[in-house]
């Protein structure tokens, strides 16, 4: 007599198994910049600025050092958000996990809030009133002064969008975990 054997693959939620992996990915990517482009007499110029979560730019002007001195400051603390939500992405892939996979998706959807707060505020504090300055976490400004012509295009980078992704792969994780993978009582 011979007997069927059913193979059983491991039931995991690769949906948060992906949102995890973008969030990893994220920690490693610039999250907001400031690029400026333009010309003098002809000649053109241009200089990139870009804030990753463990550190600034290497080479901001002095005048900047201390407006952003805040987004440099607290960019790690998101970062450390940013691998929290892997982690309990990671682990809550598994079909018992399902409060961990909650959790994560919790800190991924706050994460991305935070940081733009994060920005906003040091953007607006950055300024000091001052008329010649950026408002706002993204945006375009040209200025016109005789033969010197600069645009400034300031915003969130790759980094940034990635996590936005991964938090909305988090959301759609625990819909997959609830629908098939749930545990049959024994």
């Amino acid at each position: 007599m011979t007997t069927k054997q059913n193979m059983q693959f491991p039931r995991i939620n690769f949906v948060a198994l992906l949102a995890g992996a973008l969030f990893l990915v994220s920690i490693f990517l610039y999250w907001w910049g400031l690029d400026t482009t333009g010309s003098i007499a002809g000649s053109s110029v241009s200089d990139s600025l870009r804030w990753s979560l463990w550190s600034g730019p290497s080479n901001t002007p002095i005048s900047s050092t201390q407006s952003f001195q805040t987004l440099v400051t607290y960019s790690p603390a998101i970062g450390t958000l940013t691998i929290a939500s892997a982690i309990l992405l990671l682990l809550g892939s598994i079909p018992k996990a399902h409060r961990v996979l909650v959790g994560g998706v919790v800190v991924s959807v706050l994460t991305p809030i935070i940081y733009a707060l994060l920005v906003n505020y040091t953007v607006s504090n950055g300024c000091g009133g001052s008329s010649n300055c950026i408002s706002g976490p993204f945006g375009t400004e040209t200025m016109n002064v005789g033969i010197l012509s600069l645009t400034r295009t300031w915003g969130f980078q790759p980094g940034f969008y990635l996590e936005i992704v991964g938090a909305v792969l988090a959301i759609i994780a625990v819909a997959f975990h609830q629908t098939f993978l749930k545990m049959k009582a024994p």
